[in-house]
């Protein structure tokens, strides 16, 4: 029998509450997308995939603002300026494309 072995260890059985949702998405006024890394060249990248995301959900909801921001560094946390401009939003997409 194989066995998969996660290489972080085992992790405990803490649950954490999910965010608040915001129900009804005729609510959905404004969406933020947060990128983890500038877009590369070639191979797959969140601000593409954000894009395409775009589209589609302003084809399901409609007129919606919808804003994309990117971390310059992937490694560091975002700083506090940076998440300060995702407030106003209804909800926002963090993501890294690898």
């Amino acid at each position: 029998m194989i066995e998969l072995v996660d290489p972080r260890g085992a992790f405990g059985t803490e649950t954490k509450r999910l965010a608040m949702r915001v129900g009804d998405p005729a609510r959905l006024h404004r969406i933020g997308f947060l990128s983890n890394e500038p877009e590369h060249p070639t191979g797959p990248h969140f601000p593409g995939y954000a894009r395409i995301l775009s589209r589609a959900l302003r084809a399901r909801l409609g007129a919606i603002d919808l804003h994309l921001e990117i971390k310059p560094v992937l490694s560091r946390p975002a700083e506090s300026e940076l998440l300060a401009r995702f407030l106003e939003d209804d909800a926002v997409l963090n993501g890294l494309a690898k």
